[in-house]
């Protein structure tokens, strides 16, 4: 609201004086202080109104942040859950006795051809006959007695999708 200095309204009483003249101005003051007295209240009834809906506002803004909150959290606790079923399938897989995370097929089939050798060394198959077949078997041009080349790493995916078949 302006500011009214007491030089200013005591020039407004005397012009108000002399234009509405004594015996009106007792009732005029009373009405013109009836209406400020409206207006302010009015006023005063918009600031607060205008006040609490900037905070309605501000509290629904708080509530939704919130919420959003609550909602990321949820999703933080649904991904940890995931990972750790994940991560318990993987090393279910992983400490089972049938996983070789360095296998391949080469590899397999060397196993394979081990596990063959081993049969017929037990059944007393000649030595001749045997040393041939292996050498057939194993195809990759490995000579009799000679060491197996290191098995190849296989990246983990490919290693577990190979131990469940």
């Amino acid at each position: 609201m302006p500011s009214i200095h007491s030089t200013e309204l005591l020039l407004i009483l005397v012009v108000a004086l002399l234009v509405i003249g004594p015996e009106r101005l007792p009732a005029a003051i009373r009405t013109v202080s009836l209406w400020v007295g409206r207006f302010r209240r009015s006023f005063y009834k918009v600031k607060s109104e205008i006040e609490r809906e900037l905070n309605a506002d501000e509290v629904r803004r708080q509530l939704h942040n919130e919420s959003v909150l609550a909602d990321i959290r949820n999703a933080k606790s649904d991904v940890r859950k995931v990972a750790g079923e994940a991560r318990s399938s993987v090393n279910r897989i992983v400490n089972s006795k049938d996983f070789d995370p360095g296998a391949s097929p080469a590899t397999e089939e060397q196993v394979r051809n081990a596990a063959l050798e081993r049969e017929a060394a037990a059944s007393g198959a000649g030595e001749g006959e045997e040393a041939g077949e292996t050498e057939t078997r194993t195809g990759a041009g490995v000579e009799a007695g000679a060491e197996e080349p290191e098995p190849q790493a296989v990246p983990a995916t490919e290693a577990a999708a190979e131990a469940v078949k």
